[in-house]
């Protein structure tokens, strides 16, 4: 694609304001939920020096959606879009008190943790369901790189620059009420967006007693006519396992990467950004070289090639820690001189380990956008916010006692086996299933 070709849909984008609110809500939103994983990331490692005790962290904010992950989609399709940003965004700005009342122990984090989670069961499928609805499908595709090129942004942000610099020059607590205020922003950002189109099927709640059984009817009926439409559309069923293996490993990684920096670096665990950073920057370059390639890349090659360097980077990973015990120097502290060198290595794996997830995750995500009907879209990413926390629940229990006998090497071999197992068995999917004529971009 040709370097003008996108000028006139991001004009037409940054006149629309609706696609301006939720924008800046998102910006707003994931910088606040990414510092606060990271302060949280930060001060569970800083207590227990455990990688058992940061899975756990992580897995609190996965299981909600095994729990409520099909019903948050339900609800979407049957309230008002709107009303549901609003709320959940007011949510999650409370969700931060009990930080500024009770201080910032282990069994705080950990209720923090899966307080935010729970919320966000909700919030997430409204965001994509909206988007959809107020910008033009020929502006959609932008609109998704721009929304994952941000999202991206800020946990570069969020995760990397304001948690940690927040919290080593003036503690926790400050960081705890910028993040309240960002999520209390977004919800104002969000109550200006248009009303909703009224639901075909609204939640009815009329009668107090019978909310509950009603709001379980319903959602075994909207999980059937979501598992229903994924069966018939096999194109969206890969794309949703592509998204929820992406989302699983950087969960896995997140988990892991304090660990890491401890176990093969040799350094403290807020030294994560060695990992972390070039991972972040890693997704920004990838989305940036899909908007210049797009026009001469298909979406499928696009999506094999990132299973590939995901599986390639897994490996890397892996292979740094028994290389590391090979240099670290005998009677010294950490690794010696070797340390730049595993340091810059680790770094640019990381680095292409964010490529890979640009590569897989944009392409994927923009054809649910594209082939979803709206009246369905809130269920079906219901399912994809399921489909993640079930991919991760399992993994998650496992790594961190795993990391903490044998280390993280095996966690990393595994997790690239996986990887190359998707790429495999999806091999044919991507060359049949996805029409020849779909690009990255258009």
């Amino acid at each position: 694609m040709a370097e003008a070709t996108p000028a006139a849909p991001d004009r037409g984008l940054l006149r629309n304001r609706a696609f301006l609110a939720i924008w800046s809500a998102q910006i707003l939103s994931q910088v606040a939920a990414n510092a606060v994983t990271s302060a949280l990331i930060i001060l569970v490692a800083e207590i227990t020096h455990s990688n058992t005790s940061s899975s756990l962290l992580i897995l609190l904010a996965v299981l909600p959606a095994v729990l409520f992950g099909i019903a948050g989609g339900v609800i979407v399709d049957r309230t008002d879009r709107r009303l549901v940003l609003v709320v959940t965004n007011t949510l999650r700005a409370a969700t931060i008190i009990p930080l500024l009342l009770f201080g910032t122990s282990l069994t705080v984090a950990y209720l923090v943790n899966f307080m935010v989670a729970t919320v966000t069961i909700f919030f997430v499928p409204a965001e994509s369901a909206t988007l959809p609805a107020i910008v033009p499908k020929r502006n959609l595709l932008v609109a998704n790189s721009l929304f994952t090129f941000t999202f991206n942004g800020a946990f570069l942000v969020g995760f990397i620059i304001l948690a940690p610099i927040v919290v080593s020059l003036y503690g926790y607590e400050l960081l705890w009420v910028i993040i309240a205020f960002m999520f209390s922003i977004a919800s104002l950002l969000c109550s200006t967006l248009p009303p909703a189109p009224q639901p075909e099927k609204p939640l009815d709640v009329h009668v107090a007693g019978e909310v509950a059984g009603m709001a379980v009817a319903q959602t075994r009926a909207g999980m059937s006519e979501a598992f229903h439409y994924l069966r018939s559309t096999p194109l969206v069923t890969w794309s949703l396992v592509y998204i929820a293996l992406t989302y699983t490993l950087v969960a896995i990684a997140g988990a892991l990467a304090p660990g890491f920096v401890r176990e093969v670096l040799k350094v403290g665990e807020r030294n994560v950004v060695i990992l972390v950073g070039p991972a972040g920057i890693g997704v920004v370059a990838g989305l940036g070289f899909l908007n210049v390639v797009g026009a001469r890349w298909r979406r499928p090659n696009a999506i094999g090639t990132g299973l590939v360097v995901a599986c390639a980077a897994l490996v890397a990973l892996a292979a740094a820690r028994p290389f590391a015990a090979l240099f670290t120097s005998v009677g010294s502290p950490g690794l010696g001189g070797a340390f730049p060198i595993f340091a810059a290595i680790v770094s640019i794996t990381a680095f292409f380990f964010g490529i890979s997830y640009a590569f897989v995750t944009v392409p994927a995500m923009t054809l649910l956008q594209e082939e979803l009907r709206d009246d369905i879209r809130g269920r079906v990413f219901g399912v994809l916010n399921m489909l993640v926390s079930v991919f991760s629940l399992l993994p998650l229990v496992i790594v961190g006692p795993v990391a903490d006998v044998w280390g993280v090497a095996p966690v990393f071999v595994a997790a690239a086996i996986v990887v190359g197992g998707v790429w495999i068995r999806s091999r044919n999917a991507r060359e049949r299933g996805i029409r020849p004529s779909t690009l990255v971009t258009e």
